[in-house]
């Protein structure tokens, strides 16, 4: 039962990690982001959602497994488009990160015993 524990609270960290770092970017680097095409108050949104999603991770709440898969999947998915219309390498450690958020919460809701 640790290994659960430990792969939850990784989870867990690097979504607030990420989403802590997507509420800076949005407050600090507007113009940047602007001239990346990507909108401060989508990185915002994002940021947010992040936090929230690791919060109900730390909570050890189950939808919030399946919300850990959705959201970074989602903006992974967003930012391999992105990468792909304008290549840009300093993105790869982003959606890596969320790659092992979605692998860490796959885990979970795969071997989460039933109560």
């Amino acid at each position: 039962m640790d290994a659960i524990r430990g792969i939850r609270f990784l989870a867990a960290s690097l979504m607030a990690v990420l989403g802590i770092i997507y509420l800076i970017f949005a407050a600090f680097f507007g113009s940047l982001l602007e001239t990346m095409e990507i909108a401060p108050a989508l990185m915002a949104s994002a940021g947010v959602v992040y936090l929230v999603v690791a919060i109900g991770l730390f909570a050890n709440k189950r939808l919030f497994y399946y919300l850990g898969v959705v959201v970074p999947l989602v903006w992974a998915s967003m930012g391999i488009i992105h990468y792909t219309t304008k290549p840009d390498p300093t993105e790869f450690p982003f959606i890596a990160t969320e790659i092992i958020i979605i692998l860490c919460c796959c885990y979970l809701i795969l071997h989460k015993k039933s109560s």
